[in-house]
């Protein structure tokens, strides 16, 4: 309870003093959100507050907004039991769905009519199937809400007199992040090569004993609706049983139908197995042995952590390698690696850079940097691990952007790769210096200015138009192809000016307050509905670039340790508060750098 407190009132500190608008609700999952791969059992309620627990009007509407928490088969009882007889004969919910909402600013009580009206934003809609589907573009913003209440005649408490006439269950978002655990299923991709997370959400009144029954009928259901591309559903008719046995001997056992993985399919058994593993198992806590049993089949027990190497976040380490540049040049920013020269790199290529991307496979380094000047060039190679790469200049002109490795390929550089944006459309290219391909996609929204991939190569994060956007990434035809973005409504940013993936389920977003004059850094989920603020007052430049480090999903955190971003031409860790890199935290930089040269252009080895 003090660490919750101390949650808030660390949250109204920040929003009193640092220019974010006062009208933007804002949900502080905590001092850095934890439980990525896993519940969050200790931070969320079970269940909502019924409607008698309610002690005045206000606290009876914000109830009223937990109600449909929960269950969903039930959602609307629930809602119901908050209406007074009179309303519950007519109220009938449009379908089992929950319309998400951010309310803008504090409710309006009249007492001469017990009217409630307050502003909200549609922030998305929470399925039966406990994915979240961000809320189409909406011109106004917000929406007025008006609700009745008062007491009822010959029985206690107060009641929700008059709903709102929109036949919608409605959810605020902080019952959203007080009443429902955030869960990562997996999907195989579209050449079974690698896991794609999955964000869903597990109602916190459901028991810890059952949750494993529903997980798979969420895998069976298939994936969520925006990652349809990219990521493959089970077979054809594999249907979950209708209960998975309590744990027993540290085993989870689960029974499924033959159509889940054909017998002597060895291969397919494998996959669904890590799929499994990394759905249901959480490394370190609750049961680590998977029992499973196909009809027909001898059932086979998996044990040890062998299944983690199927998703690509496995590989990321608990301490990055950090580099920035200054005066042009690429240089460490100091760690245990400090003594290493920068990978790949050679040392006559390295000099008038602007920005670089470095990344790995399990066999090869790629590089990618973008020399500085009006005639600026990207320059792309690989090279086998601990050697050096010979870079190709790939034709491009134009306003050239930072570059990005979306996929790194084991094996070889053949199927590596990268992106960037010129002239506000992006384009993809590969690491032997081939012609660079723009990359189409449907209904595309504007200017690209950022984009950051996910560490899965198949999600993607954009910034196009000041807005934010999530689409995938489809590399497996002969072209390079994003799907039709889907907006994002993060609260506080009045504009969205960089991006970056902060985790499997967390973005890392900077962006311009309301009255466009200060910027801020905010940890959001994927999906848009919750946030976490990491720097609440950047100042009043704007953050034109940001980088991060995205937590390892065994770590069981949902943000990124580490996060950088770059304004007014340098160089800045995100902390608590603004603080700029200095030349003394590189490698290689003289004691006393010349007046007015900083660090700039931070970014990461992946």
């Amino acid at each position: 309870m003090r660490r919750l407190l101390a949650v808030a009132a660390l949250a109204a500190l920040l929003l009193s003093g640092c220019g974010i608008p006062d009208d933007t609700r804002v949900t502080v999952v905590g001092a850095g959100p934890s439980g990525g791969a896993g519940p969050r059992e200790d931070q969320i309620q079970s269940v909502p507050n019924p409607r008698e627990a309610a002690s005045d009007p206000r606290q009876l509407l914000t109830y009223f907004l937990e109600a449909a928490a929960g269950d969903p088969d039930h959602a609307a009882e629930r809602v119901k039991a908050f209406l007074a007889p009179s309303a519950r004969a007519g109220f009938e919910a449009a379908g089992p769905e929950i319309r998400v909402i951010r309310l803008k600013g504090d409710p309006v009580y009249r007492p001469s009519n017990q009217q409630f009206t307050f502003y909200a934003q549609t922030v998305g809609t929470l399925k039966s199937n406990g994915s979240l589907e961000p809320a189409a573009a909406d011109p106004n913003g917000s929406a007025q809400y008006s609700v009745e209440v008062g007491p009822v005649a010959g029985q206690s408490g107060y009641f929700v007199l008059r709903p709102p006439p929109h036949r919608v269950l409605l959810l605020s978002d902080t019952a959203l992040n007080d009443f429902y655990q955030r869960r990562t299923i997996y999907f195989w991709n579209n050449e079974n090569t690698a896991l794609i997370p999955d964000l869903r959400y597990m109602p916190g009144s459901i028991p810890s004993a059952q949750q494993p029954t529903t997980i798979l009928n969420w895998l069976v259901t298939g994936p969520a609706s925006w990652l349809g591309d990219v990521a493959k559903p089970l077979p054809n008719n594999t249907q979950a049983p209708e209960n998975v046995p309590a744990v027993t001997n540290d085993t989870l056992s689960v029974t499924l139908t033959p159509q889940a993985a054909p017998a002597g399919d060895t291969k397919a058994l494998d996959r669904l197995r890590r799929q499994l593993q990394w759905s249901l198992l959480r490394p370190d806590q609750g049961p680590q042995t998977l029992e499973l049993k196909i009809k027909g089949q001898d059932p086979v027990r998996y044990s040890g952590q062998d299944y983690l190497v199927s998703n690509p976040a496995d590989r990321l380490v608990e301490t990055p390698q950090r580099f920035a540049i200054f005066n042009g040049v690429v240089h460490r920013v100091k760690s245990p690696q400090a003594g290493d020269p920068v990978p790949a790199l050679r040392p006559e290529d390295n000099k008038n850079i602007a920005s670089a991307a470095l990344s790995t496979s399990a066999t090869h380094t790629f590089v990618a940097v973008v020399t500085a000047g009006k005639n600026g060039k990207l320059r792309v190679g690989s090279a086998a691990a601990g050697a050096q790469a010979t870079l190709h200049d790939v034709g491009l002109s134009g306003t050239l952007g930072r570059p990005v490795w979306a996929i790194a390929a084991d094996g070889g550089p053949q199927g590596a790769v990268g992106l960037i944006t010129v002239n506000g459309k992006l384009y993809s290219f590969a690491p032997d210096g081939s012609a660079a391909v723009q990359v189409d996609w449907q209904g595309e929204p504007g200017a690209i200015t950022a984009v950051s991939v996910a560490p899965d190569g198949c999600r993607m994060a954009v910034v196009a138009g000041g807005r934010l956007y999530r689409a995938t990434l489809d590399t497996s035809g002969d072209t390079v192809a994003l799907s039709t973005p889907e907006r994002l409504f993060p609260p506080l940013f009045s504009q969205v000016t960089a991006v970056a993936w902060s985790s499997e389920t967390y973005l890392a977003v900077a962006g311009a307050s309301a009255d466009g004059q200060r910027y801020a850094v905010v940890d959001v989920s994927v999906d848009g509905a919750l946030s976490y603020v990491r720097l609440a007052d950047v100042g009043g430049e704007a953050v034109t670039y940001l980088t991060a480090y995205p937590a390892n999903p065994t770590s069981h955190r949902e943000n990124a340790d580490a996060e950088s971003y770059e304004t007014a031409g340098a160089a800045w860790y995100v902390t608590s508060v603004p603080a700029k890199i200095p030349a003394s935290d590189l490698v290689g930089v003289p004691a006393n750098p010349p007046p007015g040269q900083t660090p700039t252009a931070p970014f990461f080895l992946f």
